[in-house]
């Protein structure tokens, strides 16, 4: 069979079906029957008016949400991004110029914690004071484990155990 003459098989069949007293199941699954003339049928791309329209809409809408997926893949790129920078910048701050500790006194841990540094121990070989750092850039925020840490070192919560 050619192309052409499916085109002619499927629109005699569709026709036939649109003037007859045909009806089918409704797809959903509810049991309501649906008559087939009502149902816009169509072959390959040859829709009715009603057909031609809801596949516009549909077409509208994919556009939308495809628009929309580019937005959030984007905007989590960039959060990657960011979020990579995070973790290597953590991981070298204690080298940078600006940093308010010797970077000899600071001890990493990262997870849950980046650091503990343990003030003067290089330069006077005495700790005058212990710091739990943790290092942020950007708009990040402390998670719910460095949120209790804090709220421990802040409530004098902590504690030194020689085993």
């Amino acid at each position: 069979m050619t192309q052409t003459s499916n085109h002619k098989t499927a629109k005699e069949i569709i026709n036939s079906l649109n003037t007859g007293n045909y009806y089918c199941e409704c797809p959903c699954g509810c049991g309501e029957e649906i008559k087939l003339k009502d149902a816009d049928l169509f072959y390959l791309d040859n829709f009715t008016a009603n057909g031609k329209e809801a596949q516009e809409a549909m077409l509208e809408e994919l556009k939308k949400q495809r628009l929309k997926f580019n937005r959030k893949k984007e905007h989590k790129s960039k959060h990657t991004q960011s979020v990579n920078f995070g973790f290597i910048s953590e991981k070298i701050v204690t080298a940078l110029k600006n940093f308010p500790f010797e970077h000899n006194d600071c001890r990493s841990l990262f997870k849950p914690i980046d650091y503990i540094i343990f003030e003067n121990l290089n330069k006077k070989g005495i700790v005058t004071n212990i710091f739990f750092t943790e290092i942020k850039s950007g708009g990040a925020y402390l998670n719910q484990h460095q949120k209790e840490i804090k709220s421990l070192v802040e409530n004098r919560k902590v504690e030194f155990k020689v085993y």
